[in-house]
């Protein structure tokens, strides 16, 4: 059997599920993934599954998943015209489906008054025949086209990785709005972020720093720092100008080990005029590594990139890095075109050295 035709005999019965259950170890190992794919301007959310035996070239770009990949549609029981649905209780909710030999998947359908229970229900049915060891994810990948700037719907469901989309305007332009959209969602995987309007500086609490990365486009407008508390591990900040005083601010802080102390990778553009790189290497205390010696190179995956897990940071090869004073911690740095790159090391300054050609 497939991971569809036991998704769709866990409805049969109680007995039937719990024999699925108990075979759940087995299943997971077989799963890369399963994909939340969640379209804001119509409610409706396709749910692929991602086979392990299948070539992962394959699923590098979001149009390579295929009917063929799908295990469920969710969509508002207003937009479904069709008369043959049919409820199951699903974990003690009563959910309307519609089965149909021209498709393999069960569509559900859900009113907006219970949209979020029905949501998680089913994703509950999902950890208990697919395992909790299954990766979850849950994205929005048409959420730039969204121009009336929707607000997203993220539900609260266990285990899933989040990549939330949206645009700093209109309603999200009051940062009261903002921070409690955001300290009412679970803690975000990735947040993709297109700043439009100014908005008061964000609380250093705020559950947007606690994002594992950030993708922040401030090119329309000088925008509040996004960056100075941020607690993740990857950050990449396209814009205009961000104050050199700024730059060298979050480096000494790094440096120090007051913040960031889970960083991986950042890049921040716009930050510095060539002619004054120099001193913004002389004011961090970059250490340089002789011109003769080939330096190692960072890299690191990438968080903004779901689908490419082969997709890695941009390749940081430095001849100047810095040093952590709490653990004696390496970080490469690098500038290039008014953009500033670092790459933390999980090495000593001892063991990086060693690395050095």
């Amino acid at each position: 059997m497939n991971h569809l035709d036991l998704l769709r005999l866990s409805f049969v019965s109680k007995n039937l599920k719990k024999l699925i259950m108990s075979s759940q170890k087995k299943t997971s190992k077989s799963i890369r993934s399963i994909e939340y794919q969640y379209d804001r301007a119509d409610g409706t959310c396709v749910v692929y599954l991602i086979d392990e035996s299948k070539p992962l070239e394959k699923y590098h770009r979001r149009s390579a998943r295929t009917e063929d990949d799908v295990i469920m549609k969710i969509l508002k029981l207003d937009e479904d015209k069709n008369d043959n649905n049919v409820q199951f209780n699903v974990l003690g909710k009563m959910i309307d489906f519609r089965f149909s030999d021209d498709y393999k998947y069960p569509i559900a359908s859900y009113h907006e008054w219970d949209k979020e229970l029905v949501f998680e229900s089913i994703h509950n049915l999902f950890l208990d025949v697919f395992g909790n060891a299954t990766e979850y994810n849950w994205e929005e990948p048409d959420w730039e086209k969204s121009e009336e700037f929707f607000v997203s719907f993220i539900p609260k469901l266990k285990n899933v990785s989040f990549c939330i989309g949206m645009y700093l305007d209109g309603h999200f332009s009051d940062v009261r709005n903002f921070e409690n959209f955001f300290s009412s969602c679970p803690v975000a995987k990735t947040i993709l972020l297109n700043v439009n309007k100014k908005m008061k500086p964000l609380s250093p609490e705020s559950k947007f720093f606690d994002a594992e990365s950030v993708f922040i486009d401030t090119h329309r407008i000088n925008s509040p720092d996004f960056v100075r508390h941020f607690r993740g591990r990857q950050i990449i900040l396209g814009g205009n100008r961000y104050r050199k005083s700024k730059l060298i601010d979050i480096v000494n802080r790094w440096k120090s080990g007051e913040a960031f102390q889970n960083l991986e990778y950042a890049e921040i553009s716009g930050c510095c005029e060539i002619r004054f790189q120099h001193l913004v290497l002389n004011e961090i205390g970059a250490k340089f590594i002789d011109a003769n010696r080939q330096p190692p190179t960072h890299t690191v995956r990438s968080l903004v990139d779901w689908y490419d897990r082969n997709y890695t940071t941009y390749p940081l090869i430095s001849h100047r890095y810095i040093v952590r004073e709490t653990d004696n911690r390496v970080a490469s740095v690098f500038m290039m075109g008014g953009a500033f790159f670092i790459g933390v090391w999980d090495k000593t300054e001892e063991e990086f050295l060693k690395m050095v050609e």
